[in-house]
C-alpha cells in the first residue's frame, strides 16, 4: 500500500502556536492545485510499482481555506491520475470550524462519504483559550460543524485538542475534553502544547507575556484526558491519538510502521518505504512559477534502527523485536533492551509481551525519556 500528502500551505490568519508552514497569500487556488497536480505527473513513480494508493491525507495550513471546487477538483483529479478509484481507503481533509458552512459542506458531499474523513481542529472549547491561541472560531462552532457533516452523511469525524496552554486549568481541560465526548467524534488528536522557535508563542514567553504550563500539570492533564477517553470507549493507539475500534487514522499509521508516501505541495515530504526521504523547500511563490526546490537524504543503518524506535515506541503495537534484530546495527541495541534490569527507571517503562516491545501505561507519558535511551547516538 501507499499514500499521498498533499500540503495546502493557505491560512486566513497565523495561529500563534504553528510552525508548519504556511501563508496569508491567497487568490490563486486554481494556479495552486494546477501546480500539485503537475508534480504528481512529474513524480508518481516516486511510490513503488504495483503498489495501490490506498490513503490521501489533505493537511496545512488550512485546506479549508481553498475553494471547495478546486478541494474537489484536486482530489478527483488525483484519484484518476492514480488509478485509485476502487484502492482508495480513506481521504482525510484537514478543516478549521469556522471553515465548514453550508455551502462547503454540500461541495464535500460530492467525494465519497464512505471513505471521507474530516479532521477538525478544535484545540479548545473554552472562548479565551481560543482567543489566546489565535483561533478564528468561537466554542460554539465546533458542533455546529460537526452537526452539517453529520448531515451530508460524513461517518468519520477527528477532532484536535491541545492542552499546557497558558492559563489553561484542569478545570478548563476537562471542560473541554467533556465538550468533545458530547460531541461523539470517531477520532480524537491531543497535543501538548510545545514552544516552537521562530512563533508567535515563542515571542510572548520569551518577553513574559505569557507562560506555558508546567510539567507537573502537562503530566496530570494527559492522565485525566487518558483516563476520561478511555471511559468513554476510545482507545489510545498512538501517543498523541485515541480511536473507536476501527477508526485509527490509516494514514497516519503509515508513518509509523515505514509505509511509503509521497509529499505534494511546499514544505511536503516523501519517503520510499527503504533508505530515501526528500522534500519541497517551503516557497509557495517558486513553487507556482514552476521552480519547485527539493531537498533529499538517504538513510543510514543507523538512521533507520532510530526511526525504529521513536516511531514504533510512539504506537500501541509497539515494536516487533525480530524486526529489530533483523536491522544491522539492531542486534546490539536489542541486547540492551531485554537486559534492562529491575533497577534501571527505564525498564518500568517498557513491557516485552509477544515478543514486541512497547511503552507501559507509565512509559506513555515519559515516552521522549525512554526513546532517548535506546537510540543510538553517534
Amino acid at each position: 500500500m501507499s499514500g499521498i500528502y498533499i500540503h495546502i500551505p493557505f491560512c486566513a490568519s497565523r495561529c500563534v502556536y504553528c510552525d508548519f508552514y504556511s501563508t496569508t497569500i491567497r487568490g490563486k487556488a486554481r494556479e495552486y492545485v494546477d501546480a500539485l497536480l503537475k508534480e504528481y505527473d512529474e513524480r508518481r513513480d516516486f511510490l513503488p510499482s504495483g503498489e495501490p494508493l490506498r490513503t490521501i491525507y489533505i493537511g496545512g495550513g488550512t485546506p479549508s481555506q481553498l475553494p471547495v471546487d478546486e478541494l474537489v477538483r484536486l482530489v478527483r483529479s488525483l484519484i484518476d491520475k492514480a488509478k485509485a478509484a476502487k484502492s482508495l481507503q480513506e481521504l482525510t481533509i484537514e478543516a478549521n470550524p469556522e471553515d465548514v458552512t453550508e455551502e462547503w459542506a454540500a461541495g464535500i458531499a460530492k467525494l465519497d462519504c464512505n471513505i471521507l474523513r474530516v479532521s477538525l481542529g478544535v484545540q479548545s472549547l473554552i472562548d479565551s483559550e481560543l482567543r489566546l491561541l489565535n483561533r478564528r472560531h468561537n466554542s460554539r462552532k465546533p458542533a455546529e460543524a460537526v452537526k452539517l457533516l453529520r448531515a451530508i452523511g460524513v461517518r468519520n469525524i477527528s477532532l484536535d485538542l491541545m492542552y499546557g496552554l497558558p492559563e489553561q486549568t484542569m478545570q478548563s481541560w476537562e471542560e473541554s475534553i467533556d465538550g468533545i465526548i458530547t460531541l461523539q467524534p470517531e477520532h480524537i488528536s491531543a497535543y501538548c502544547l510545545s514552544v516552537e522557535e521562530g512563533t508567535k508563542m515563542e515571542k510572548l514567553v520569551s518577553e513574559g507575556i505569557l507562560t506555558p504550563a508546567d510539567d507537573e500539570l502537562c503530566l496530570a492533564m494527559a492522565d485525566f484526558l487518558r483516563n476520561k477517553l478511555k471511559a468513554a470507549g476510545y482507545f489510545q493507539y498512538e501517543i498523541s491519538n485515541y480511536a473507536k475500534l476501527g477508526f485509527e487514522s490509516r494514514h497516519n499509521s503509515s508513518y509509523w510502521d515505514g509505509t511509503p508516501y509521497l509529499g505534494l505541495g511546499p514544505g511536503a515530504h516523501s519517503y520510499d518505504g527503504k533508505r530515501l526521504r526528500c522534500w519541497n523547500e517551503c516557497d509557495v511563490l517558486e513553487y507556482l512559477s514552476g521552480n519547485r526546490k527539493s531537498g533529499s537524504e538517504t538513510l543510514s543503518d543507523t538512521d533507520i534502527y532510530n526511526e525504529k524506535i521513536m516511531l514504533g515506541l510512539r504506537t500501541a503495537r509497539g515494536i516487533d523485536l525480530e524486526e529489530l534484530k533483523n536491522l544491522r546495527c539492531g542486534n546490539k541495541a536489542l541486547e540492551e533492551i531485554t537486559a534492562l534490569s529491575n533497577d534501571n527507571p527505564i525498564s518500568k517503562c517498557v513491557t516485552i509481551e509477544n515478543n514486541r516491545l512497547r511503552l507501559t501505561e507509565d512509559g506513555l507519558a515519559l515516552a521522549d525519556e525512554v526513546i532517548r535511551n535506546l537510540i543510538i547516538i553517534e
